[in-house]
């Protein structure tokens, strides 16, 4: 996924760039670093190309390299049935979407970045989406055990537990952890898939103006290999400007802080850097970034982000964090 941008003139004012959403493509034939990434091996989707705005229930495609694993169709397939609350526990307390929304943006990043930041593969990178909401089940409000990633297809929670959730009615995010889905994926107490569903929305920006951010929820940092408990994300920032990219035009870029704790990690940070609405991964820094929009309030948007770092001890880490724009 990445973010279309498009100019809007105001009687003579100053420009506006108006954000959309819009799919594409990574394509194998101009090579992951050609379209974006770093020189070091990352890579990013393209930021630069303009698409029609991407549809409900339409969007995503696996990223370049990536074999996809088949995700479950309503009713059947993709590994076995969503699990009933027999078989599936419910940890900590969340709100559910606004009744009202009719489409959702849901966001499944991988079930664990690469811990050295290069491109996963034999995953779906399943970027933020716009799907019906009515596909979206829930055992409890804001745990939601059932996540349509299109119009015919759904990821579930088979077994296990949802935790970490937090929520407010315009996003909503958590962990499936200590069980299996229907994609095949197994994790252990100290993993996890983490998933963010919002309400999606439009922002228009003047060139000169940015958005500050700040941290307002998050799912606990786990580490890739499960060997430390679950940690901490202490503290998150992010400025949502504009910047050309190498295709000469205006694109909003994310500046990202993280601070963290996990084993005997204490306080440690990263700084980086991704195109709003991309998946941008560097072996030099050995990290994974993706980012979307939400919200129900244009001037008051939640970015979210999908982070993968490398702690000094304890290797790859994985979470997703939501903050507050302004």
């Amino acid at each position: 996924m990445v973010q279309r941008v498009q100019r809007v003139h105001s009687a003579g004012q100053r420009s506006y760039l108006k954000l959309a959403s819009a799919t594409v493509a990574v394509l194998a034939a101009f090579g992951l670093a050609g379209c974006g990434g770093d020189d070091d091996g990352g890579a990013s989707a393209s930021p630069g190309v303009s698409l029609d705005e991407a549809k409900p229930g339409g969007g995503g495609t696996p990223a370049a390299g990536g074999a996809s694993i088949e995700e479950a169709k309503p009713g059947g397939g993709g590994g076995g049935a969503p699990g009933s609350s027999a078989t599936i526990k419910v940890e900590g307390e969340s709100l559910s979407l606004f009744g009202d929304v009719a489409t959702a943006r849901v966001m499944v990043p991988p079930v664990a970045w690469r811990a050295d930041g290069s491109l996963p593969t034999n995953t779906t990178l399943r970027n933020a989406r716009d799907v019906p909401a009515a596909g979206l089940k829930e055992l409890a409000p804001g745990a939601y055990v059932e996540l349509p990633t299109s119009d015919d297809s759904v990821l579930s929670l088979s077994t296990g537990t949802i935790t970490d959730i937090a929520g407010n009615g315009q996003y909503a995010i958590g962990r499936w952890t200590a069980g299996s889905d229907s994609a095949g994926h197994t994790y252990a107490a100290n993993q996890g898939q983490v998933w963010a569903v919002g309400v999606p929305i439009q922002v228009t920006m003047a060139l000169d103006e940015k958005l500050t951010c700040s941290l307002v929820a998050s799912t606990r940092p786990t580490a890739t290999d499960g060997n430390t408990a679950p940690g901490s994300l202490d503290d998150a920032s992010a400025t949502v400007r504009f910047e050309k990219d190498v295709f000469d035009q205006f694109v909003p870029k994310a500046d990202i802080s993280l601070r963290y704790s996990i084993g005997s990690d204490k306080g440690q940070s990263f700084e980086g850097a991704t195109w709003l609405g991309a998946i941008q991964t560097s072996t030099a820094t050995r990290s994974s970034l993706m980012t979307r929009l939400v919200g129900s309030d244009p001037s008051k948007p939640y970015l979210v982000v999908s982070y993968g770092v490398s702690a000094p001890s304890t290797g790859g880490i994985n979470g997703i964090a939501v903050l507050s724009c302004k």
